[in-house]
């Protein structure tokens, strides 16, 4: 059974976003949260670690095996190839967070931002997505985004009063949804969207990973490299982070479709590629007349 169903990826279309549900099990997730945690240094049962002075929620952690084994899972890459109608992707280099409950009762919300360029359209599709590591009700730092701005996002930006400056608007006020789901749940959304993770008002912390996938580079050998020395080489996604993992983990172990996903082997071979049934009659057909 497909992860979305047609009633989902109608949903998708219309409003950008959607949720995969228990594209992973519960335990699994419970296996990567812990994870987080023990890379952060943060204890899950001691809030008092939960906290440090002028760091967001990012933990710069990308290469535990637990989070290979999420990025790589073929529910993961069924709801992605799903949306892009594109099974031949590779996964991107993202890593997780951890977003304590909120302390001050007069904190304001987050403003949105977009993780593109918006500064030459038109735009074209791309997709982005984050899994729950945890149950995380609305209320307990979930994803927020305007539903459907993807529709809108380009007359927006041509209206705007000359000079003012995009990520710089109230984009809250362009009408938010908290979007909560369970542990094991992926929220995939289009890039166009303006989202971040909401404040959290509840009383324990959001785990979660990053996810995305695009359509595989596989006609750029130099991207393809890039993209394998991520995996073998256990680097950190941005430049600014420290590069850990490199020295403290081996290569994640991959799958048959992991190696794909990562761009080690290619998709496009004879023995994925598929044969429609009528063209393979139709070649038995003339082989028989020959």
């Amino acid at each position: 059974m497909p992860v979305l169903s047609q009633q989902d990826l109608a949903f998708f279309h219309k409003n950008g976003y959607v949720i995969a549900r228990k594209v992973i099990d519960r335990a699994q997730a419970e296996r990567t949260a812990q994870a987080v945690w023990a890379f952060s240094g943060k204890k899950p049962d001691d809030p008092e670690t939960w906290y440090e002075e002028g760091k967001g929620i990012m933990v710069e952690v990308y290469h535990q095996q637990a989070m290979w084994d999420n990025r790589t899972n073929p529910r993961v890459h069924q709801a992605f190839s799903q949306v892009w109608n594109n099974e031949k992707l590779w996964v991107s280099h993202d890593r997780a967070s951890i977003s304590p409950p909120n302390r001050d009762p007069e904190a304001k919300e987050h403003n949105l931002h977009w993780d593109m360029n918006i500064d030459n359209p038109p735009f074209s599709f791309g997709v982005q997505g984050v899994l729950y590591l945890n149950d995380t009700p609305a209320e307990q730092g979930a994803f927020i985004c305007v539903p459907g701005f993807q529709h809108k996002l380009e007359g927006w930006l041509a209206n705007l009063p000359k000079g003012a400056k995009p990520k710089e608007q109230d984009l809250l006020a362009l009408g938010t949804k908290r979007i909560g789901a369970e542990a094991g749940d992926l929220v995939l959304w289009q890039t166009a969207l303006p989202h971040t993770a909401s404040l959290n008002r509840g009383t324990s912390p959001r785990v979660a990973q990053y996810i995305t996938m695009s359509p595989a580079g596989e006609k750029n050998p130099d991207a393809r490299q890039r993209h394998v020395a991520f995996w073998r080489d256990r680097l950190a996604g941005f430049r600014y982070a420290e590069e850990r993992e490199h020295d403290e983990v081996p290569p994640a172990k991959l799958t048959p479709l992991g190696r794909k996903l990562v761009g080690l082997d290619p998709w496009h071979t004879k023995e994925n590629s598929y044969v429609h049934p009528m063209s393979a009659r139709r070649r038995q057909r003339r082989r028989l007349r020959g």
